[in-house]
């Protein structure tokens, strides 16, 4: 018999057993088993192993009644080895051994199960005593991770906005809707829009999904987020770091990328018809074009911001035009409307430090290549970024950032479980693995701005010392570069 009917042969017989031992221990186990919808480029050997490591973990441990549940295929990696900085353990883990998630098609998608998996009755939550945060993702694949993410973010006060990719599998679709049909403080918008890695009609969606949050009342921080977002700040950390961020709004700017708008559109306020109602507005503001800045698209916005967003101005036109960019459309509006300080929007910075290069955002932490895969610890790139492994957990349970970009679940799914049972233990434990450091936030650039900015006399200092490297390099964080080159 050739090698590869052999190997087709072991690996059915294997995942017959697999199913078979599974149903029989803990019939909740076959929900989680489809050996249908692998990564197509796993190969015969790797589901082999993926498949022993489950069957072998599985006879050791039953899943626990208590506590954080691991999926099956996760069950035997060892999260505190990892987040201990066992690096001959860590290695086990890399490579041709990493472990992907495998897409269950027989989800029980009834509402009573899907509200155990998000928030499970023996879950106790403190509340939050100054309000709960509003998240609002742009998805469109790979359902049970979102879902995960949903899980680890919850709380009774927080509420979430979904815009579903209208291209998206019909199975993902009328997932996402289970969630708006199950879920009180959820929202999954209709699929109107197409999204793409260029940004298209990414600000459509998130327009769409502030319209729907702000009649929400008690949330006072916006988190805007994509498909392969993964946050690792616990609900309380978010709880205290939107405290210290005191209403300012938290977004990447940069010097505008050139080359990206569509020539020949005019950019004047008064154009643009962006302010709903022009008294009181300077002809010089309404007549000057807009100063365009470049950035991303994930940010944190006060809930006194979304209120101008959707009631005092209107972006549709701005919107619109840049959308009719190339490439990145979805990164200039907030980065725009939150440094031409004139404008007035709560919570703005100002564009008086052109050359600052101190940390200019938290809310999210990508880790570019810079054209060196060398840069990558897991030595994988995706649209310049580099993929997050499981050999990033340490680190990243140290950085002062509220989510990371990008963990991809059919890559390396131990990271983002890993992540989500250090989550759990901080929210539900009381784990204190890493401490706030809150002076940090507070002599971040633009936190210091919205203080002082109105206060008499008041000069903005371009060379504070608040500097991202030295942050990491004080608690031995090896995760540069975290910025472009340029």
């Amino acid at each position: 018999m050739p090698e590869t009917q052999r190997n087709a042969w072991k690996l059915f017989v294997l995942a017959v057993c697999c199913i078979s031992f599974l149903s029989i221990i803990h019939p909740v186990f076959i929900m989680y088993v489809s050996i249908d919808n692998f990564d197509p480029n796993i190969d015969d050997k790797r589901r082999i192993f993926i498949y022993e490591y489950m069957i072998d973990a599985l006879r050791k441990n039953s899943l626990p009644s208590e506590g954080y549940q691991k999926r099956p295929e996760t069950q035997h990696i060892d999260c505190g080895r990892v987040l201990g900085g066992d690096k001959s353990y860590t290695e086990k883990l890399i490579g041709e051994n990493r472990i992907p998630l495998i897409q269950n098609n027989l989800l029980n998608m009834s509402c009573p199960a899907i509200q155990n998996r998000i928030h499970p009755k023996n879950r106790n939550f403190i509340p939050l005593k100054s309000g709960g945060i509003a998240f609002a993702r742009i998805v469109y694949t790979d359902y049970e991770f979102i879902e995960k993410q949903l899980e680890m973010s919850w709380h009774p006060q927080n509420v979430f906005c979904f815009t579903v990719d209208k291209k998206s599998p019909n199975e993902f679709i009328s997932r996402m809707q289970k969630l708006d049909e199950c879920m009180e403080n959820v929202i999954v918008l209709p699929a109107t829009e197409s999204y793409d890695s260029s940004g298209h009609n990414m600000n459509i969606g998130q327009k769409r999904c502030m319209e729907a949050l702000l009649p929400k009342a008690g949330w006072n921080y916006i988190l805007f987020l994509q498909n392969f977002d993964v946050i690792v700040k616990s609900v309380y950390e978010l709880e205290r770091i939107y405290e210290l961020l005191g209403g300012v709004n938290d977004i990447h700017y940069c010097k505008e990328v050139q080359g990206r708008r569509v020539p020949g559109l005019r950019w004047d306020p008064k154009s643009m018809h962006l302010f709903r109602n022009e008294s009181g507005i300077s002809d010089k503001v309404l007549n000057s074009p807009m100063r365009v800045f470049s950035g991303s698209e994930q940010a944190s916005l006060s809930r006194a911001a979304v209120k101008w967003l959707i009631e005092d101005v209107d972006i549709n036109i701005a919107i619109k035009q840049f959308n009719k960019t190339a490439y990145g459309c979805d990164e200039q509006l907030f980065p725009s409307l939150q440094l031409n300080y004139e404008y007035g929007m709560p919570g703005h910075f100002t564009d008086q430090c052109p050359d600052y290069d101190g940390p200019k955002q938290i809310t999210r932490m990508t880790q570019w290549a810079n054209g060196n895969i060398n840069n990558c610890p897991s030595q994988i790139v995706r649209h310049g970024i580099c993929l997050i492994g499981i050999e990033q957990l340490e680190e990243l349970s140290k950085i002062p950032h509220i989510m990371v970009n990008k963990m991809i679940p059919t890559f390396d799914y131990s990271v983002i479980e890993c992540t989500a049972e250090l989550l759990y233990n901080r929210t539900f434990l009381g784990q204190k693995d890493h401490q706030l450091d809150d002076q940090f936030y507070e002599e971040l650039l633009h936190v210091t701005y919205h203080k002082h900015h109105n206060d008499p006399g008041y000069q903005l200092n371009c060379t504070t010392p608040n500097t991202m490297e030295n942050y990491l390099r004080i608690r031995n964080i090896s995760l540069v570069p975290l910025v472009r080159s340029d």
